[in-house]
């Protein structure tokens, strides 16, 4: 039996997402030093909204989230905030309550530390933040590689979403991680309105993903990044560690990225989480997110799900 916890961790470290909840931590010798890239500054010629007057978005610190808007997250707030929203931190003790929040994102939320900690969302959690998207709120769920959508899982299957707790990899975990590209002319980008955006400029023909994992969802669920033949979704014994004989699943067909209706509100998820931020490893030679070469149309991609989360498409011209 060949562990590949040296050569696989060091490679899949510069394309994690997330740090690693539990007593058997390993980010720390694994995973290379990483910020936010401040020097990613997109331009967006026509804003959805006037400055500060569109819906309310709220982003989760509540929940051992690892990215937050004053975070490694700064980049999807700035992206945010040029495009008219009105961005705010939820902490569930300063600032807006759920009641007043349009949007809510919950970027990578995180197990608990032990074992014998409470789970990260109580089912009093689930139970109103079922009913609050049930009256016609709107959920950005974001989670990304083990162990993290063991997070979510209760969450998420509120809305009849499965999700599996592993790393999606494309075959062996042998050799170096490459980003995901999800392109039109494959079809791992679905034809969805959503995609297609309010006009030619906002069409979304390819993006990438780092690693993450994968979901499935029910009858009304639409998908919008599609995993091809080959995907496997692997579940160590131990965070990075991947032997032969490791569990894993086939998961061609699931999905990276998708959005629902849930009673009167809306749900997207997506279950990586550097897709819609933008990163920089290893003193700077590696960009992860948005600002990677691979990542042609995640900007877009981001703006679209957030013009469809907020309802942007039911507002009349002019």
């Amino acid at each position: 039996m060949t562990t590949r916890s040296v050569t696989i961790g060091l490679a899949l470290g510069l394309l994690a997402c997330s740090d690693q909840g539990g007593d058997t931590r390993t980010a720390s010798t694994v995973e290379p030093p990483r910020t936010a890239d401040l020097s990613y500054a997109p331009a967006l010629s026509v804003p959805a909204y006037p400055e500060g007057q569109g819906p309310a978005v709220c982003v989760d610190e509540t929940h051992n989230n690892f990215h937050t808007s004053v975070g490694t997250y700064l980049p999807f707030a700035d992206v945010l905030g040029q495009d008219g929203y009105a961005v705010h931190r939820f902490t569930g003790v300063e600032g807006p309550k759920l009641e007043e929040c349009d949007i809510l994102v919950i970027a990578d939320a995180q197990p608990p530390e032990r074992a014998d900690d409470p789970p990260t969302f109580s089912a009093e959690e689930v139970s109103a933040l079922d009913a609050w998207v049930a009256a016609g709120g709107s959920l950005f769920l974001i989670t990304d590689h083990m162990p993290d959508p063991g997070a979510i899982e209760a969450l998420a299957a509120s809305f009849g979403l499965e999700v599996h707790d592993g790393y999606v990899l494309e075959g062996s975990p042998d050799g170096p991680a490459r980003p995901t590209v999800f392109r039109r002319d494959d079809g791992s980008l679905t034809d969805d309105p959503l995609l297609d955006g309010r006009s030619p400029e906002e069409a979304v023909t390819q993006v990438a993903t780092f690693l993450g994992s994968a979901f499935r969802g029910p009858d009304g669920f639409r998908p919008l990044l599609v995993l091809g033949p080959g995907f496997l979704s692997w579940a160590p014994e131990r965070y990075y560690e991947f032997e032969e004989d490791s569990p894993r699943i086939d998961v061609g067909g699931w999905s990276q990225g998708g959005v629902l209706e849930h009673g009167r509100g809306r749900v997207a998820i997506f279950g990586e989480a550097a897709m819609f931020t933008a990163q920089v490893f290893d003193e700077g030679r590696t960009l992860v997110g948005m600002n990677a070469p691979e990542a042609l149309h995640n900007l877009r991609l981001l703006l679209n799900v957030m013009h469809w989360l907020g309802r942007l498409e039911d507002l009349p011209d002019g």
